[in-house]
């Protein structure tokens, strides 16, 4: 069984509170896209995940995890083997681990025909990981609660967007402890919303927002997705990626050649209805 396992973006991202546990309140709306890891998922007698990328270790991924969970949720005495080919860049903000947890659940509950919900199979991912249930609903949706409470909103349609990823990730404890020390906006989720709901895509473009921009420099690969034809540009999660979403393909692909021409770490993708397809 082979399954695409698409990345997300956060067109918005706004922390509105903070548990007695430390974790933070989200308000953020998320978006699937076209850049996705590949993943191939046989039954074997044990379970083994192993990715292209020699720099993850399978056993430690929530990959692993999210199966493992899985087994022991379902009773299934079978295993499988799973082999991720990764094109999502790493710690970029952009759910690449999540998705392949999500993907991970989509494609045991298929191949082994468990007949999970998908609500039963976002209780499973949200073990692992907050933004594991959006990758499961995938397209677009309002994640909110610590990531998990996910309502699915009008799909934003097919545009082409840029990522750029140039810069390390800093650590997203620190990012937020950080966070705490300012006053953030909230950002605007509910604008969004409201923008992609009468589909008005100049009041979607104003409101692309994510408070982690408050301690994260991305206004260079920003200005510069915007210079190149971008009709908005934002950060992707806790960063460092960045993306810049366009109203048409010419000038995108124009856009991505001059950036891969200048040597940024650039990927040329578009917005997907989907977070997890079998294929």
């Amino acid at each position: 069984m082979i399954i695409r396992a698409n990345a997300k973006i956060n067109l918005t991202f706004g922390i509105v509170g903070k548990l007695n546990n430390g974790y933070h309140l989200i308000d953020s709306v998320m978006q699937s896209v076209s850049l996705c890891d590949i993943i191939e998922i046989n039954k074997s007698p044990t379970l083994s995940v192993s990715f292209s990328n020699p720099d993850i270790d399978g056993r430690s991924s929530i990959a692993y995890k999210s199966a493992e969970l899985f087994f022991e949720h379902t009773s299934v005495t079978d295993r499988a083997d799973i082999k991720i080919e990764s094109n999502i860049p790493t710690a970029s903000g952009m759910g690449g681990g999540s998705s392949d947890a999500a993907s991970v659940l989509i494609g045991l509950n298929e191949l082994f025909g468990t007949k999970l919900s998908k609500s039963e199979l976002c209780e499973i991912g949200v073990k692992v990981g907050a933004d594991v249930p959006f990758c499961i609903i995938g397209g677009t949706a309002r994640a909110q609660g610590i990531g998990e409470k996910i309502t699915p909103i009008k799909q934003l349609g097919e545009y082409p967007i840029i990522i750029i990823k140039d810069s390390q990730k800093l650590s997203t404890a620190y990012m937020y402890g950080e966070l705490d020390k300012k006053a953030t906006t909230g950002a605007t989720a509910e604008e969004m919303v409201n923008a992609i709901s009468i589909g008005d895509f100049k009041s979607i473009c104003k409101c692309v927002s994510n408070d982690f921009s408050f301690v994260c420099d991305s206004h260079a690969e920003k200005k510069l997705l915007i210079g190149l034809g971008a009709c908005a540009s934002g950060l992707s999660g806790s960063g460092p990626s960045v993306f810049g979403i366009f109203d048409n393909y010419d000038t995108a692909i124009k856009a991505f050649e001059k950036l891969k021409q200048d040597g940024h770490n650039a990927y040329l993708a578009k917005t997907v209805n989907s977070g997890c397809i079998i294929e």
